[in-house]
């Protein structure tokens, strides 16, 4: 089955015509949208925002810091100009959103997260995960299918999506693994973009988690994308130079990738090439802080401790007080963790940010403990003592997952308590 034979097939599983038909009704008029500040939601709204200036529909976006999109913040945004509809992307597919429609009756959610909490019913949800078992991609991908049930082709959106595919760990070319799910995708643009899954011998980036012999161009362009945006984790760099004091990386992220120019994608050879077709010295500033900062934190991981073992599965604990970058380079440290008495393993992270609350981070090797799941059992179980559910939010994948308390005033120890409660019910069904 080739691309376009794909996204028919499939668009008519997900339901991509009602979008298609809402997005049709909003010509001529303005819409808002939101994205997640990570690559993926960055690379998603680009997609997206391409997609409306072709068919003459003004919109405003933005990229707030919070993963799930609050009530009063589209109360209030909503209210600044005369929108016909809000598009929400790559912010979780959440049960309450349903409730929205009051606020926007044309309310759109993109997204690629599993549900949490009952399916909506009053809004249109755009979303592979509603519809039977769990599809690796990312929502980039589903923007990208969108995009060409237009009838519409470019390089470049395609160049954005792969970035947001490999943003989101839905492919990773270094190990030939690409998801089954976006495989026709793969296929349909590998002759032109061949060269960035090329693997070469460099200096590993945070995608190399199995292995770290072999990089690839892509990643290494990913990885800058994260360094930029914060990643999603809002490792901002403005109290590090004065020339960024002012600077909101997401933001300066999303513009950058927009001037880019589709013909000079082609002649990417190296890293530094992405730099200079970007253009931009605050740019590379903030690279330089990224990597001070992955060399200093490396070193921390060392001292990750085993807890226990639950369903096979090897439990290590690390705990930091302000750590940067500590989900990416947890990533790579869990598949370094020797094994004590399970067959994978799980590392648990840990981070107190003092007056921006508790950051737990979950990476596993493993299916056998779902990373999402134990995240959002945390929060669900926090937010029956603190009813802050802007400030507390969590959730994931299998094999990765965050949750935080940001301002919430969550004390540090009754948010790890409610994590080894956690633990200890699952130990508890294993043992039966």
């Amino acid at each position: 089955m080739n691309y376009t034979e794909f996204v028919e097939k499939e668009g008519k599983r997900i339901g991509l015509n009602k979008v298609v038909d809402l997005i049709k009704k909003v010509s001529g008029k303005k819409v808002l949208i939101y994205t997640h500040d990570d690559p993926d939601g960055i690379t998603s709204g680009l997609i997206l925002t391409e997609l409306f200036e072709k068919l003459g529909i003004d919109y405003d976006i933005l990229i707030p810091e919070t993963m799930e999109l609050e009530k009063d913040r589209l109360e209030n945004d909503i209210k600044k100009d005369k929108y016909d509809a809000c598009f929400v992307l790559d912010k979780a597919t959440m049960g309450y959103y349903d409730e929205y429609y009051k606020i926007c009756e044309n309310f759109i959610v993109i997204d690629h997260h599993p549900l949490i909490g009952e399916k909506p019913k009053k809004i249109v949800v755009l979303n592979p995960q509603l519809h039977g078992d769990y599809k690796s991609c990312s929502c980039s991908f589903i923007l990208h299918m969108l995009y060409s049930s237009f009838g519409f082709k470019s390089k470049k959106i395609d160049f954005l999506n792969l970035i947001g595919l490999k943003g989101d760990w839905a492919i990773e070319p270094a190990t030939d693994y690409y998801s089954d799910y976006v495989l026709p995708f793969i296929e349909d643009v590998r002759d032109n973009f061949g060269f960035l899954f090329e693997k070469i011998e460099d200096e590993p980036t945070l995608f190399e988690v199995k292995q770290r012999k072999y990089t690839t161009l892509l990643n290494q362009i990913t990885e800058v994308v994260f360094a930029l945006s914060g990643g999603g984790f809002q490792y901002f760099y403005n109290d590090r130079d004065e020339s960024l004091s002012d600077l909101y990386q997401p933001i300066f992220t999303y513009k950058l990738l927009k001037k880019i120019d589709e013909e000079k994608i082609f002649i990417l050879k190296k890293r530094e090439d992405f730099f200079k077709l970007i253009g931009d010295e605050k740019a590379l500033l903030i690279w330089k802080f990224y990597k001070d900062d992955w060399d200093k934190v490396s070193g921390y991981f060392e001292n990750c401790v085993y807890v226990d073992t639950i369903n096979s599965v090897d439990i290590y604990m690390f705990f930091g007080n302000k750590i940067p970058l500590m989900p990416m380079i947890g990533s790579v440290r869990v598949y370094s963790l020797p094994r004590v008495k399970g067959d994978e393993k799980l590392l648990i992270m840990v981070n107190n940010l003092f007056e921006n609350g508790v950051h737990f981070s979950f990476r596993s090797t493993s299916k056998n403990l779902h990373c999402g799941e134990i995240a959002h059992e945390l929060i669900e179980e926090i937010l029956k003592f603190y009813n802050y559910p802007g400030e507390i939010t969590g959730g994931g994948h299998p094999f990765a997952a965050e949750a935080r308390t940001r301002k919430s005033g969550v004390p540090f120890i009754f948010a790890l308590q409610k994590l080894l409660e956690i633990l200890k019910k699952r130990k508890g069904g294993e043992n039966g």
